[in-house]
């Protein structure tokens, strides 16, 4: 449940998310690996992007919310790396490898997944990091931006994102970008796609709170919704 949309390009980085979340019993404190209805609820309210002391840093989640422990701990890192490893040891904690015995009887699990992106000052560039991980596997990736826009995305959306838009779609809006990419036309492209997700899938929101980042600005900053 949710959406997740990262616009990643030399000049900026644009980080979307919808409001509707999973709020409940975490995969951690599950006796048997298995959440019922009734110890999880849908908020429609629920706050999925959350910066660093500096704004320099920015995190969307999607999964189980209760799986994040560090996003309370997200505004009160001061640079980049505490951040990203505070998630890094998230990540670890719900990793059960050591206690086989209960992950022999696990039945179901939910993956939880975030995107972190951040101007980094020494190289000049932009990256987001990507993160999913579960009871059973963890996996992060790094991502520089290529040549033109790079497109992120998790949560269950994503399922339905490119059904959605469309493949001729997505690589005309990239393709669009490498002559000119504007954060007016990048904004205009996000809510025609948050409209187009939500109507197929249930479980993501159609309005997006969106945060930015530009060479200009790079201090992450909310806009208003598409």
């Amino acid at each position: 449940m949710t959406f997740i949309l990262n616009i990643l390009h030399r000049d900026m980085s644009i980080l979307a998310a919808d409001q509707k979340a999973i709020s409940g019993l975490s995969a951690s404190g599950m006796s048997n690996g298995t959440a019922s209805a009734v110890s999880s609820s849908i908020v429609n309210d629920y706050r999925k992007i959350t910066l660093n002391s500096g704004r320099s840093l920015a995190v969307a989640i999607a999964g189980n919310t209760q799986d994040h422990f560090y996003m309370p701990e997200i505004p009160l890192s001061v640079s980049i790396n505490e951040a990203l490893s505070k998630i890094r040891r998230n990540m670890e904690s719900i990793l059960r490898v050591n206690d086989r015995a209960s992950l022999s009887k696990l039945t179901d699990f939910m993956v939880n997944q975030s995107i972190a992106t951040f101007f980094d000052q020494d190289e000049g560039t932009y990256f987001s990091n990507e993160f999913m991980f579960s009871p059973v596997h963890n996996q992060t990736r790094l991502h520089r931006p290529a040549d033109g826009v790079t497109i992120l995305h998790a949560g269950s959306g994503s399922e339905y994102f490119k059904k959605s838009e469309g493949r001729e779609c997505i690589e005309e809006f990239t393709s669009s970008a490498k002559v000119s990419c504007t954060l007016e036309a990048c904004l205009s492209w996000l809510k025609d796609t948050y409209r187009k997700v939500s109507a197929n899938d249930f479980n993501s929101g159609p309005e997006a709170m969106i945060f930015v980042s530009t060479r200009l600005d790079q201090k992450f900053h909310s806009i208003e919704r598409c």
